[in-house]
């Protein structure tokens, strides 16, 4: 049971990181916005445009698959990268928050990203 609804959390919680992800790049693409920038991603203006939309279906599909039984290590590695993308944007990037609350959300949605690779792996290690 526990480990069903921790499935269903990943796979909701990484959906709503995919389309966010291509969402965010669409917009980016349709206005030719050439400063678009996120501080705690790596890249910045029409990389990080590119890189959003790839991330968002790769995302998209990855959940797709692992719903439908195929392809389960592809959501694994999907979840691992997502949460080494937050990891590094909070931690390892000059990311600055504006306060302690900040933080705490930030560390919030760490532990949500890194909760849905449990999903991931309980997932994989179906037959």
């Amino acid at each position: 049971m526990v480990q069903a609804v921790l499935r269903l959390f990943s796979y909701v919680f990484q959906l709503l990181i995919s389309l966010g992800a291509l969402a965010a790049g669409t917009v980016a693409a349709l206005s030719d916005n050439t400063t678009f920038q996120f501080d705690f991603l790596p890249w910045s203006g029409a990389e990080l445009r590119n890189w959003l939309i790839g991330l968002g279906l790769l995302g998209l599909v990855s959940v797709v698959l692992a719903y439908r039984g195929t392809m389960k290590y592809l959501f694994v590695a999907w979840t691992l990268v997502a949460t080494g993308l937050v990891v590094r944007g909070i931690f390892l990037s000059g990311y600055t928050f504006d306060g302690e609350s900040d933080f705490k959300w930030a560390l919030f949605f760490l532990s949500g990203v890194a909760a849905t690779v449990l999903g991931a792996l309980s997932r994989a290690r179906m037959r």
